[in-house]
């Protein structure tokens, strides 16, 4: 079933950490875990290797998936912007990195002056705040199972809160334009990424997946070469780059295959399983 292995069998007992993207690699299109994912999770729960859950989502569009998977390890969410751990039925921040208050304003004016049919999406820690309840809010919240909550964007913006990821959906083609107005505004503080084509996030520029899986090895006293990581799109590039082994998922763009040790087969085929199941011989 896989594709391209550039290198390999790999001794499992190498690798300690696994970083797992979410949507389009653990979910399969219908954003249900499979059978044999559950399987072989289970399997790295009994053999001690520590599954760590990545995602652009927020804790709580992440949570109902870990505690289906019996996962108690930290999550990574807006792609590294928040570290968190649940205990004892709350989350506790591991680590935070918010845009600044300065680049929020901005985006905001621009967006709500320029781009009316644009989705603007705010996410500050375990909240999901809108203006409104319209097409692509509906969508999302049917993907994630969690509810947004409805504010006055002006007021939460002047009152200098932290916010740890700004989500802009809309038509592809307003997209496009979006993600070129924002680079043209050359804001240094700012990450800008598609995580689909008609999906826009905008975190700190520090934050990426790499850097949350260098942060946990830190804590882990681990060394790069006893992780792995898997993903399907440009933000799970540079995890999939570093890590001791990098699965990209048959579904994933070329450029981030090319940069894989292993093409797995899609998330409609079971990538997530077998590309485990050749990395690590289960």
């Amino acid at each position: 079933m896989i594709v391209k292995s550039k290198k390999g069998p790999y001794e499992m007992s190498k690798i300690q950490l696994i970083l797992s993207d979410v949507d389009g690699t653990l979910l399969d299109p219908h954003h249900q875990i499979t059978s044999n994912s559950k399987s072989i999770v289970k399997q790295l729960n009994e053999k001690g290797i520590e599954l760590v859950l990545a995602s652009a989502r927020a804790p709580k569009a992440m949570d109902f998936l870990a505690t289906e998977l019996g996962l108690s390890s930290p999550m990574v969410c807006f792609n590294g912007s928040l570290i968190i751990q649940k205990k004892a039925g709350h989350f506790v921040d591991l680590y935070s990195l918010p845009l600044k208050a300065h680049d929020l304003a901005i985006l905001y004016e621009l967006i709500s002056s320029q781009f009316a049919e644009i989705s603007f999406n705010i996410y500050a820690k375990d909240q999901w705040l809108v203006d409104k309840k319209g097409y692509w809010e509906r969508q999302e919240a049917k993907i994630t199972t969690i509810m947004p909550r409805i504010i006055d964007f002006e007021d939460y913006i002047k009152g200098n809160k932290p916010v740890n990821k700004i989500l802009c959906m809309g038509k592809e083609n307003e997209i496009d334009r979006l993600q070129d107005r924002i680079q043209g505004l050359a804001l240094p503080s700012i990450s800008v990424n598609k995580s689909k084509s008609t999906y826009l996030e905008i975190v700190h520029k520090e934050v990426s997946k790499l850097r949350a899986l260098q942060l946990l090895t830190e804590k882990r006293s681990l060394s790069m070469v006893n992780t792995l990581a898997i993903g399907d799109n440009y933000n799970d590039l540079p995890m999939i780059q570093h890590a001791g082994v990098g699965i990209a998922m048959g579904n994933a763009p070329q450029d981030v295959k090319q940069a894989a040790d292993i093409i797995a087969p899609t998330n409609a085929e079971n990538g997530f399983y077998y590309g485990l199941l050749d990395a690590l011989a289960i």
